[in-house]
């Protein structure tokens, strides 16, 4: 004799063993699913004796798997049993979907559950027939038809036929299209529940920093009557917001979403529901009206029925407003420091997933700028001409670093610190940061400088050194105040390298790590091996031009470099002071000169080739 076979769908796996293990002891056959889909899926070919389903299911939960069943499949003859641990299934909604039994969970009534299944199974059973023995079926009987084939328009047939249910579902979904508007969603939602229950006041209140408040219908009625009832929404909303601190409010009023005056100027009955999803609160729906039995178990049913896909909705809509906010501030913000395309690639892209996690280690070419002599320059100015003059340089700078890709990460006084590579990052980072500094030197012709004043000697100058490393980049600061920016020895050895330019008359200085990364057309001599003041390593350094020095002045250079880092001082003497006769104010040919006489003298002891510095 075959043994009864039965579905059964629950999604836990503790509570799912139990039960089959149960029915098993019962010399009955089961077979296990974990949502209502796959369950579906199976009754399109196979037909149980009984069905067991959990209400809590994924993908369609049990109320939904029911109806289905139980309007216009051919398989609704099925026992159908609705289990669930949740004491709201038994409402409206229950009644409706013509579920044989529903049964309420708990750890002592297993043995209900068990004697309602014998209870079913002793009735005589009819045999429904298979889906593939519907009237279509039958016209198309040649023709073999997948699983999904079947069971798409069945489904689609069987939910049409529960008319309510079906129109609910529809206007919830046809919501999603307004997700990004979310004052016209709202609107559509409190049309939606007007058309469902008639009230005479509506509040809705989603919880955001400040909380957003939406109201309709209160224009009927007295100002006192109407604030009593805000009042009222807003204790509820508050208690169950549970926030420790003061709470903002935003508030938009909606006109003409009642169709009729109402009749009275009170309240009698009022219903707050609570609208949350899997991430937790997402605020207080409040209804009033002024009849005394409006909410009765039917209404507050449907309306609880609509709520877990509205939560999910108005979270999506909260979400999104908050995001364009963010994104209107960061493009106001940084598009005065950061290219276009970096706002579009990099920061609204990632705005959502909260920038403060994204403190990362990564390799990034930091540029230093400083106006030489700004100290001097400032004191002969006042003080407003002296602001007047920054902002019109910063201005002219960042449009070349924009140009080039690069992120302004800072004005500290006269200087800039630029980052390649971050937050965006390019193949030819390195290339970008030299040729940005290259237009920046040039750009210095252009500013305009009629309001300020120059000491003897002094005119408008800048030095620039680009250092290639290992930084740590990100949101940085304490928990009021963060930017985001990066720290690391690459940050400090690019200000180093932008003094240099001072010591060994360079307008750009870039290191070995920024040169290995540049390919031959850039003009890069190799200036010297030094240990910047702070560190233990020697670093190689290159002064970069826009044209090419002299054939002649480069390679003596060279040749005297190589003597000079050898040791053979003596031997380099000649060397620069031929490389002099080329350039004759070249500070760096005039400084190692100078280092090579004393050294011929007096020999460094322990001698690496590279000169300690003890300054900035």
């Amino acid at each position: 004799m075959t043994k009864p076979l039965i579905y059964l769908a629950e999604p836990s796996r503790i509570l799912s063993k139990i039960i089959q293990t149960e029915l098993e002891k019962l010399d009955y056959e089961v077979q296990c699913f974990k949502d209502g889909f796959s369950l579906l899926k199976k009754i399109t070919t196979g037909t149980p004796n009984l069905i067991i389903c959990d209400n809590n299911l994924a993908e369609i939960n049990g109320i939904e798997v029911c109806k289905i069943l139980k309007t216009g499949s051919p398989k609704d003859s099925i026992p159908f049993i609705l289990i669930s641990a949740d004491d709201s299934v038994f409402d409206f909604w229950i009644s409706a979907i013509e579920a044989n039994r529903v049964v309420l969970i708990k750890n002592d009534n297993i043995d209900y559950l068990l004697e309602s299944v014998k209870s079913l199974l002793d009735y005589k059973y009819v045999e429904a027939g298979t889906f593939f023995e519907t009237e279509e079926a039958e016209a198309d009987k040649g023709k073999k038809k997948t699983e999904d084939e079947v069971l798409v328009p069945w489904i689609v047939n069987a939910m049409s036929k529960s008319n309510f249910f079906f129109n609910m579902s529809k206007n919830v979904i046809q919501l999603y299209s307004s997700v990004n508007d979310i004052e016209n969603l709202v609107e559509q939602i409190f049309r939606l529940i007007y058309s469902a229950c008639s009230y005479d006041g509506i509040v809705l209140v989603l919880d955001s920093q400040p909380a957003k408040v939406f109201m309709s219908g209160t224009e009927y009625f007295d100002v006192s009557v109407a604030d009593e009832f805000w009042n009222i929404c807003r204790v509820e909303y508050e208690q169950q917001a549970k926030k420790n601190h003061t709470i903002t409010y935003e508030e938009k009023y909606y006109e003409n979403i009642l169709l009729k005056q109402p009749e009275r100027q009170k309240y009698e009955s009022y219903r707050v529901f609570t609208l949350k999803n899997k991430n937790g609160f997402v605020g207080t729906l409040h209804l009033a009206s002024t009849k005394r039995k409006l909410f009765n178990y039917k209404i507050q049913s449907s309306i609880e029925f609509i709520l877990p896909a509205l939560a999910n909705i108005l979270r999506e809509a909260v979400e999104r407003s908050e995001l364009a906010l963010k994104e209107s501030k960061l493009r106001t913000a940084f598009s005065k420091f950061v290219p276009e395309e970096v706002i579009n690639d990099f920061l609204i892209s990632t705005a959502s997933q909260e920038l403060k996690n994204k403190n990362e280690k990564r390799n990034v070419v930091v540029l230093m700028s400083d106006i030489r002599s700004f100290t001097s320059i400032s004191e002969v100015n006042k003080p407003e001409d002296v602001v007047n003059f920054l902002n019109t340089y910063f201005t002219h700078m960042v449009d070349i670093v924009k140009k080039y890709g690069g992120t302004v990460d800072k004005f500290v006084g006269d200087a800039i610190m630029v980052l390649f590579g971050a937050p965006i990052s390019y193949n030819d980072n390195a290339k970008r940061a030299v040729q940005a500094a290259m237009e920046m030197y040039a750009q210095l012709e252009k500013i305009p400088c009629n309001n300020l004043k120059f000491p003897e000697g002094i005119k408008l100058d800048i030095g620039i050194g680009i250092h290639y490393g290992p930084v740590i980049v990100g949101q940085i600061g304490s928990a009021d105040k963060t930017n985001y920016t990066v720290i690391g020895d690459t940050v400090n050895l690019a200000s180093r390298l932008e003094g240099l330019t001072k010591l060994y008359g360079a307008r750009i200085i870039i290191s070995e790590a920024v040169r290995d990364e540049l390919d031959e057309s850039m003009n890069a001599l190799l200036l010297d091996s030094v240990k910047v003041k702070g560190k233990t390593e020697s670093v190689f350094i290159y002064r970069v031009d826009e044209k090419p020095l002299s054939k002649d002045f480069t390679q003596a250079y060279e040749k005297g470099f190589k003597s000079y880092s050898e040791g053979a001082f003596s031997l380099a003497v000649p060397y620069f002071e031929e490389a002099l006769k080329f350039l004759p104010q070249d500070k760096a040919a005039t400084l190692m000169l100078k280092r090579c006489n004393e050294f011929a003298e007096n020999k460094p002891e322990n001698w690496d080739g590279a000169i300690a510095l003890t300054s900035k």
